[in-house]
């Protein structure tokens, strides 16, 4: 159950990347769309805060449906981190911000929905009504190591008076490895 609680401090401070979309190679820049481009990211990635193996005993991902087309975006994004045996920290934002640079890439947005819910069956922790603090994740390229790691900016579910822990369109410094799944941009 510590491992949920700390969890929930963080909403998920760990986090997703990017694996090499059509736009081109994960280490390529690529300027932001100009008014009237697109550009759309699909995303499906298996994390790890704690390096670029396995994580016995957890289950962290990043699931992202994003575009921006004629200057409007919109989108959804889900972070969830299971830890077995003791429960699940679950984050939803819409998309508002999709921008990429430096081959990295970024999507922002208010919070949906945060929920703790814990494996005991106990009452799930959720955000007050009216919370919507804005978060966001960064997908950036293979690192010289080869590895690709991702930037989130998680909300925080038991101090919801703090300030946000994201900027709309700001980049989030990477915090977990990409460990599984894919990242695809279209430019």
């Amino acid at each position: 159950m510590r491992k949920v609680n700390r969890a929930a401090a963080a909403v998920g401070v760990a986090t997703v990347a990017l694996v090499a979309g059509t736009v081109g190679a994960a280490g390529s820049a690529v300027a932001a769309p100009a008014a009237g481009r697109h550009l759309s990211v699909h995303s499906w990635t298996l994390l790890n805060q704690s390096g670029p193996g396995p994580n016995p005993g957890q289950r962290f991902t990043a699931q992202v449906e994003a575009r921006t087309e004629n200057g409007r975006t919109g989108g959804h994004a889900v972070v969830q981190h299971v830890f077995d045996g003791e429960g699940t920290v679950r984050v939803e934002f819409d998309v508002d911000c999709l921008v990429m640079d430096g081959g990295a890439v970024t999507v922002t947005g208010p919070v949906a929905a945060a929920v703790v819910t814990r494996a005991d069956g106990s009452a799930p922790t959720t955000g007050p009504a009216g919370w919507h603090p804005e978060t966001g994740l960064t997908f950036y390229p293979a690192d010289a190591q080869g590895q690709l790691r991702v930037g989130w900016a998680g909300a925080d579910l038991l101090h919801p008076e703090n300030p946000p822990r994201g900027t709309k369109c700001t980049p989030v410094p990477a915090s977990a490895w990409v460990i599984g799944g894919r990242t695809v941009v279209h430019g």
